[in-house]
C-alpha cells in the first residue's frame, strides 16, 4: 500500500486475531467497513488503521478454558 493509513486484509486479519474468512464474513455482515477493494476478480479489502482499531476496541476474543 502506498497510504501508510491503509492495511490489506491479512494485516488487518492478524491485528484483530481473527482470520482472513472471518474478515471477510465482517465485511458482508457489516461489523467492518473496508475503505476500498483492489481491482481484479480476487481482490483484497483494504481498511484504515482507524477503523481496525475501533473493531479491535469492540471485539474481545472468545476466552480459552
Amino acid at each position: 500500500m502506498t497510504d501508510g493509513n491503509l492495511i490489506g486484509t491479512a494485516d488487518a486479519a492478524r491485528q484483530l486475531g481473527i482470520d482472513r474468512a472471518t474478515l471477510t464474513r465482517w465485511v458482508k455482515d457489516g461489523r467492518i467497513t473496508p475503505a476500498g477493494k483492489i481491482t481484479g476478480l480476487r481482490g483484497s479489502y483494504v481498511f484504515t488503521r482507524a477503523e481496525v482499531t475501533r473493531v479491535a476496541a469492540l471485539h474481545t476474543p472468545a476466552a480459552s478454558p
